[in-house]
Protein backbone atom coordinates (compact mmCIF):
# COMPACT_ATOMS: atom_id res chain seq x y z
CA UNK A 1 0.00 0.00 0.00
CA UNK A 2 1.13 3.37 -1.37
CA UNK A 3 2.22 5.93 1.77
CA UNK A 4 -0.05 8.71 2.41
CA UNK A 5 0.38 11.87 0.83
CA UNK A 6 0.38 15.36 2.95
CA UNK A 7 -0.11 19.08 2.29
CA UNK A 8 -0.51 21.59 5.20
CA UNK A 9 -2.93 24.68 5.64
CA UNK A 10 -2.46 27.40 8.22
CA UNK A 11 -6.18 28.83 7.90
CA UNK A 12 -8.66 30.52 9.62
CA UNK A 13 -10.98 28.70 12.33
CA UNK A 14 -14.13 30.09 10.45
CA UNK A 15 -15.76 26.87 8.74
CA UNK A 16 -16.58 28.32 5.80
CA UNK A 17 -13.34 28.46 4.47
CA UNK A 18 -12.17 24.95 5.65
CA UNK A 19 -13.40 22.68 2.88
CA UNK A 20 -12.86 25.08 -0.27
CA UNK A 21 -9.14 24.96 0.46
CA UNK A 22 -8.75 21.66 1.94
CA UNK A 23 -10.60 20.10 -1.73
CA UNK A 24 -8.39 22.93 -3.05
CA UNK A 25 -5.05 21.50 -1.77
CA UNK A 26 -5.96 18.18 -2.30
CA UNK A 27 -6.73 18.44 -6.14
CA UNK A 28 -4.07 20.92 -6.72
CA UNK A 29 -1.29 18.94 -5.23
CA UNK A 30 -2.43 15.18 -5.56
CA UNK A 31 -2.36 14.78 -1.80
CA UNK A 32 -4.56 12.61 -0.02
CA UNK A 33 -4.75 14.59 3.34
CA UNK A 34 -4.48 18.29 4.74
CA UNK A 35 -3.04 18.84 8.02
CA UNK A 36 -5.27 21.87 9.01
CA UNK A 37 -3.68 24.08 11.34
CA UNK A 38 -6.31 26.72 12.15
CA UNK A 39 -6.16 30.33 14.55
CA UNK A 40 -8.95 33.14 14.03
CA UNK A 41 -7.58 35.36 11.53
CA UNK A 42 -3.75 33.54 11.00
CA UNK A 43 -2.78 35.75 8.39
CA UNK A 44 -2.74 38.76 10.96
CA UNK A 45 -1.35 36.78 13.74
CA UNK A 46 1.89 35.84 10.94
CA UNK A 47 1.99 39.93 9.84
CA UNK A 48 1.77 41.45 13.55
CA UNK A 49 4.65 38.58 14.86
CA UNK A 50 2.50 37.36 17.20
CA UNK A 51 5.47 35.78 19.56
CA UNK A 52 3.54 33.09 21.39
CA UNK A 53 1.22 32.38 18.83
CA UNK A 54 3.39 31.98 16.00
CA UNK A 55 6.01 29.69 17.87
CA UNK A 56 3.03 27.17 18.69
CA UNK A 57 2.06 27.58 15.05
CA UNK A 58 5.17 27.01 13.81
CA UNK A 59 5.90 23.55 15.97
CA UNK A 60 2.34 22.62 14.75
CA UNK A 61 3.64 23.05 11.23
CA UNK A 62 7.33 21.56 11.80
CA UNK A 63 5.50 18.37 12.86
CA UNK A 64 3.44 18.28 9.83
CA UNK A 65 6.72 18.80 7.29
CA UNK A 66 8.71 16.25 9.34
CA UNK A 67 5.90 13.52 10.43
CA UNK A 68 3.76 13.67 7.78
CA UNK A 69 6.48 14.65 4.81
CA UNK A 70 4.12 17.63 3.89
CA UNK A 71 5.64 19.46 0.70
CA UNK A 72 3.84 22.64 0.64
CA UNK A 73 2.07 25.04 3.16
CA UNK A 74 -0.62 27.76 2.42
CA UNK A 75 -1.31 30.72 4.67
CA UNK A 76 -5.00 31.60 4.22
CA UNK A 77 -6.49 34.60 4.07
CA UNK A 78 -10.38 35.23 3.60
CA UNK A 79 -13.57 38.05 3.49
CA UNK A 80 -15.67 38.68 5.61
CA UNK A 81 -12.66 37.25 8.41
CA UNK A 82 -13.73 38.19 12.50
CA UNK A 83 -10.41 37.41 13.38
CA UNK A 84 -8.76 39.87 11.04
CA UNK A 85 -11.57 41.98 10.37
CA UNK A 86 -9.65 44.56 8.25
CA UNK A 87 -9.96 45.56 3.66
CA UNK A 88 -8.40 42.91 1.04
CA UNK A 89 -5.91 44.68 0.40
CA UNK A 90 -4.74 44.63 4.16
CA UNK A 91 -5.26 40.84 4.23
CA UNK A 92 -2.94 40.55 0.84
CA UNK A 93 -0.26 42.87 2.81
CA UNK A 94 -0.44 40.21 5.65
CA UNK A 95 -0.36 37.35 3.38
CA UNK A 96 2.60 38.44 1.99
CA UNK A 97 4.07 38.83 5.46
CA UNK A 98 2.99 35.59 6.79
CA UNK A 99 4.42 33.78 3.61
CA UNK A 100 8.04 35.71 4.28
CA UNK A 101 7.66 34.23 7.53
CA UNK A 102 6.87 30.89 7.24
CA UNK A 103 9.94 31.41 4.53
CA UNK A 104 12.18 32.20 7.54
CA UNK A 105 11.55 29.10 8.77
CA UNK A 106 13.78 27.23 6.45
CA UNK A 107 11.43 23.90 5.74
CA UNK A 108 11.61 22.31 2.77
CA UNK A 109 8.28 23.10 1.72
CA UNK A 110 6.60 25.35 -0.95
CA UNK A 111 4.72 28.04 0.35
CA UNK A 112 1.38 29.13 -1.24
CA UNK A 113 -0.69 32.59 0.19
CA UNK A 114 -4.41 31.89 -0.53
CA UNK A 115 -7.49 34.36 -0.39
CA UNK A 116 -11.04 33.34 -0.26
CA UNK A 117 -13.47 35.35 -1.48
CA UNK A 118 -16.36 35.93 0.93
CA UNK A 119 -18.87 35.46 -2.42
CA UNK A 120 -18.40 32.25 -4.05
CA UNK A 121 -15.90 30.69 -0.93
CA UNK A 122 -13.88 30.12 -3.66
CA UNK A 123 -9.94 30.06 -3.83
CA UNK A 124 -7.69 32.31 -5.21
CA UNK A 125 -3.47 31.74 -5.45
CA UNK A 126 -2.22 35.39 -4.68
CA UNK A 127 1.78 34.08 -4.24
CA UNK A 128 3.50 31.32 -4.21
CA UNK A 129 7.23 30.22 -2.83
CA UNK A 130 9.02 27.86 -4.39
CA UNK A 131 10.55 24.95 -2.45
CA UNK A 132 14.24 25.79 -1.43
Amino acid sequence: MAEATFVTAINCVDGRVQLPVIDWMKKQYGVDYVDVITEPGPDGIMARREKDIVAQIKERVRISVENHGSEAVALVSHGDCAGNPVSKDEHLGHLRKGMEMIRSWGLPVEIVGLWIDEVNWEVDVIAAISKP
